[in-house]
C-alpha cells in the first residue's frame, strides 16, 4: 500500500504564513507556528524538517521529540526565536498500519471522523468538569496551548494507530481551517469524499478562504491506495 497525497498552504488573514507541511507519502506532517509567540514560521519549519529528516521508520511520537529537540536548540541559540513553539500533526503509513502524533490545536480527521483534539487551556478545563464546552469558548485563555513542541525540555505527544485500509482518506490541517469552517468539518469531508486528494485539498482552502479564514490555512490530504 502507498498514499496518494496532497497539500496546500495559503496566508489567509495573516501578513505571513507561520504553517509548514510535509505532504510526500508514506509520511505526512503538519505544523503550526504558535500564534502570539516569536519567530512561529522558524518553529513550524525546523520541526517538519526534523520529522522528515527522522524519516518514516521512526514512529511518530519519538520523531516530535527530534521535533521538540530541534526547535528548543534553535531557540536556545538565537534570541530572535526564544519562547518559539508549533503544533505539530504526524501521519505516516508503515508495515499495514497508519501510525500518527499530535501535540497542539492542529487536527486530524479519518474519512469524516476527527480524531485529535486541541491540547489547549479551555479543552482540560472542559476535561476536568470545570467549565462547560461553551464556557471554555468565551474564557479569555481559553485557547491557550498547554503541549506544544518547543514549549517545554520534554513533551509527551498523544499518539494513535490504526489498520490502514485501502480507499480510506486521512487529513491533516493547522486550526485555521477548522477555525474558518467549524470544528465539525465531517459533512464537508463527505461532500468531497469523491474527489482526488487535490481537488479535495484545494476545495477545502477555497471553501475557508471564502468564509472569511483569519487565520493561516494548511491542509493535506492523503488517501491509503
Amino acid at each position: 500500500m502507498r498514499m496518494r497525497v496532497a497539500g496546500a498552504s495559503v496566508v489567509g488573514g495573516r501578513t505571513n504564513n507561520q504553517d509548514s507541511f510535509h505532504a510526500d507519502g508514506p509520511l505526512i506532517v503538519v505544523a503550526d507556528g504558535v500564534g502570539g509567540a516569536p519567530a512561529g514560521e522558524v518553529a513550524s519549519r525546523l520541526a517538519v524538517d526534523a520529522v522528515v529528516a527522522a524519516g518514516p521508520t521512526v514512529d511518530p511520537a519519538t520523531a516530535a521529540r527530534h521535533a521538540n529537540e530541534a526547535v528548543r536548540a534553535r531557540a536556545a541559540q538565537d534570541p530572535a526565536t526564544t519562547g518559539m513553539a508549533t503544533t505539530l500533526e504526524i501521519a505516516v503509513l508503515r508495515d499495514g498500519h497508519v501510525l500518527g502524533a499530535h501535540i497542539g490545536d492542529s487536527v486530524t480527521f479519518v474519512e469524516s471522523e476527527r480524531i485529535t483534539w486541541p491540547h489547549s487551556l479551555g479543552a482540560e478545563l472542559v476535561a476536568a468538569g470545570h467549565l462547560t464546552p461553551e464556557q471554555a469558548e468565551r474564557h479569555p485563555k481559553g485557547a491557550a496551548l498547554v503541549r506544544a513542541v518547543g514549549l517545554d525540555s520534554e513533551i509527551e505527544p498523544e499518539t494513535w494507530s490504526r489498520p490502514a485500509v485501502p480507499g480510506e482518506r486521512y487529513v491533516l490541517c493547522t486550526d485555521g481551517l477548522t477555525d474558518a469552517l467549524g470544528d465539525d468539518l465531517g459533512p464537508i469531508l463527505a461532500d468531497l469524499r469523491a474527489t482526488d486528494p487535490q481537488t479535495c485539498t484545494s476545495t477545502l482552502v477555497k471553501l475557508a478562504c471564502d468564509a472569511g479564514a483569519h487565520d493561516n490555512v494548511t491542509v493535506v490530504v492523503a488517501d491509503i491506495v
